[in-house]
């Protein structure tokens, strides 16, 4: 068994890049970033202290070849991530399921968000490896395969929290544009209803001026 931390600086408060990390709107923003086939939400409970998830995540790699000496599986990596969201503290632990001989390849650990100043923060992946049965002869091969992705993806983070806060600032002024073309179409239509009531109150004037010298005359 053995167990490495990765830590990098996130271009984003704390507070706020806890509450985005592990949300379905996240992860998807992610995919093109990470090389992702997919990132699928399978479960999510919101509990009183925490929210309970499981994601299924499919990579474009296949499964590294001396795995398959061991299994007649599909090539197709799919591997799920089962994960606990605390809501009392900024940590979030996981547990990973192999694509293949899950029973003999354990990989788990805890996240945390810790902040350095209002607007920078740093995560911790903390991830421990546990191999056993015929795998514990191939287990630094293996282990140096799954941390040389989770460097990858950690390392593309600060790329990906300065795109996702783009992308926040683009639907925020979308969503103020709509916000102002309405009130503005609502204004508009408020102001042509009250330039026709008052067209309709001149017309009825018109008519009773035009009726009374007919009245005064047959008298």
């Amino acid at each position: 068994m053995s167990t490495h931390t990765l830590t990098v600086i996130v271009p984003m408060n704390a507070d706020k890049f806890y509450s985005i990390t592990e949300t379905k709107e996240f992860d998807q923003f992610q995919i093109p970033f990470l090389g992702l086939d997919s990132h699928e939400l399978v479960e999510e409970v919101d509990k009183e202290t925490h929210i309970h998830r499981i994601v299924k995540i499919k990579p474009k790699t296949s499964i590294p070849k001396i795995l398959l000496k061991f299994t007649t599986a599909n090539q197709e990596v799919s591997y799920q991530d089962t994960q606990t969201k605390s809501k009392v503290k900024r940590e979030i632990c996981f547990k990973t399921q192999a694509p293949v001989m899950a029973e003999h390849i354990h990989v788990e650990g805890v996240i945390n968000v810790e902040p350095l100043d209002d607007n920078t923060c740093l995560k911790v992946l903390k991830v421990t490896f546990r191999f056993t049965g015929p795998l514990q002869w191939f287990s630094s091969v293996i282990e140096n395969n799954i941390l040389s992705e989770l460097k990858k993806t950690i390392e593309l983070l600060p790329t990906i929290v300065t795109e996702y806060k783009k992308h926040l600032l683009t639907l925020e002024e979308s969503n103020t544009s709509e916000a102002s073309t309405t009130q503005e179409s609502t204004s508009q239509e408020q102001s042509n209803n009250t330039q026709f009531d008052q067209s309709s109150g001149s017309t009825s004037k018109q008519v009773d001026l035009n009726v009374n010298p007919v009245e005064l005359s047959a008298n």
